[in-house]
């Protein structure tokens, strides 16, 4: 969360393992420094308006990038310019620079930031995926998603529930081609949604919860199609997730103990349910819990 104080913004960050706190300067006019923002597992992440890209938190894994392993209480520089976004989810962080060009770091056990190195789980500082072509990506718990300018799919990392897509279930420590005609992306825990051009929904991987919305408890170790049509955004919770249809109607799925899928009860879903009817722009998925956005601005 975030409070004004003295031309400040205190930002605070809590979870299993850390409660820590920095303080972001903002300009002296007021505006926003930051861009677009991400966080992982007791760590975040800021890109200012600059293109720079900032972190603060847990830093056991290096994935501050800051070439240590030391937990940062205030925010630490990692790159000095052209980052267009980042994405990071429990100890390993990637992010995406204006040439497309795709750098990782933190943990690397099972290769979700590629280039695995057999003596060492750990990537202390930025390392290149690929030097260009890349549009978007996502992470999960160990793996990681990457759309490629041509629409191509690939993936790498931790792939024992499926969550891939290549129709295995082996961990691949370098990026694999899943399909083509992808348009956006998200990873939960241990899932994966994508959007093809044709606004049709798919997923992949584990699926105990019924968290892929195919009506079963089964993985999927290759692309199961959801919808046909019509779905514009997508977002992928711990072991829930939720989608945005273009008539803006906001649908979920999955995992419901804490209320995540908005449904009014606490029962887990199989199939997509819908949540609101129309009016919503934006999605977004944590831990256990949903937020979005409607058309008039509100956020709930």
């Amino acid at each position: 969360n975030a409070t004004r104080d003295s031309g400040e913004y205190e930002i605070r960050i809590s979870n299993d393992f850390a409660v820590l706190k920095t303080k972001a300067i903002l300009n002296e006019n007021d505006s926003a420094i930051f861009s677009q923002a991400d966080s992982g597992h007791g760590s975040s992440y800021f890109i200012k308006s600059d293109g720079s890209l900032w972190g603060v938190g847990l830093n056991d894994y290096g994935q501050l990038g800051d070439g240590t392993t030391t937990t940062r209480p205030n925010l630490v520089k990692i790159m000095d310019s052209n980052v267009t976004k980042v994405a990071a989810y429990y100890h390993h962080c990637l992010f995406l620079k204006s040439d497309g060009s795709l750098w990782g770091m933190g943990r690397n056990y099972y290769g979700e930031i590629s280039n695995h190195d057999s003596n060492s789980s750990k990537v202390l500082t930025p390392t290149q995926i690929f030097s260009s072509g890349v549009t978007d990506m996502a992470v999960g718990f160990h793996h990681s998603m990457i759309i490629k300018s041509d629409g191509s799919l690939w993936g790498m990392g931790l792939n024992a529930h499926g969550q891939l897509g290549d129709g295995s279930t082996i961990n691949r420590t370098s990026p694999v081609q899943i399909t083509t005609g992808v348009s956006k992306i998200a990873c939960g825990y241990h899932h994966t949604l994508f959007i093809k051009n044709n606004g049709s929904l798919w997923a992949m991987g584990h699926n105990e919860y019924s968290q892929l919305g195919d009506t079963t408890t089964t993985h999927r170790i290759t692309p199961v199609q959801i919808l046909s049509s019509g779905v514009t955004e997508i977002a992928a919770g711990n072991i829930h997730s939720v989608f945005v249809k273009n008539d803006g109607s906001l649908w979920s799925m999955g995992y419901n103990d804490k209320g995540q899928l908005g449904d009014a009860s606490n029962t887990t879903r199989s199939s997509p349910v819908n949540v609101e009817s129309s009016g919503v722009s934006k999605v977004e998925a944590g831990y256990r819990s949903t937020t979005y956005l409607k058309t008039n601005g509100s956020l709930w």
